[in-house]
């Protein structure tokens, strides 16, 4: 039933602004996350089966020189639909003190965290263009 279900048209017709004001909020405020996100997007007629949500984490870097990141892919109600891991290796520091990248890995995974893809990209001290890599 809708947020006025249990008036009929007819009652809708003839309340004033306050009544039906007042029915809205009192089934509002019993309403969960999921279904005040689910009212917004169909009153504001979006497409809610489209609508994405990014999470990001990052990680630490460890001994070896690698870092990563995560980047979640949603949907409006939290469900995740796919995700993106992004590794970093570095060289070994130099004697300038820089630390400069080695490769990018990059993986694609699904909802469920099976690898869909993955694809690197190398980079080099001299400053070569990084380039793609199997």
């Amino acid at each position: 039933m809708g947020i006025l279900g249990d008036y009929t048209p007819q009652q809708i017709k003839d309340a004033d602004v306050t009544v039906i004001r007042t029915k809205f909020k009192q089934k509002i405020d019993l309403m969960t996350k999921k279904q005040l996100i689910i009212l917004y997007f169909k009153g504001n007629d979006l497409d809610i089966e489209n609508f994405e949500i990014q999470d990001r984490e990052e990680g630490e870097g460890d001994s070896r020189g690698q870092l990563w990141q995560l980047k979640v892919v949603r949907d409006v109600l939290g469900n995740k639909l796919r995700s993106t891991r992004l590794d970093h290796t570095y060289y070994p520091p130099q004697p300038d003190g820089t630390q400069p990248r080695d490769t990018m890995i990059f993986t694609e995974m699904d909802a469920d965290d099976k690898v869909i893809s993955v694809k690197k990209l190398k980079h080099y001290p001299d400053g070569e263009q990084p380039k793609w890599i199997e």
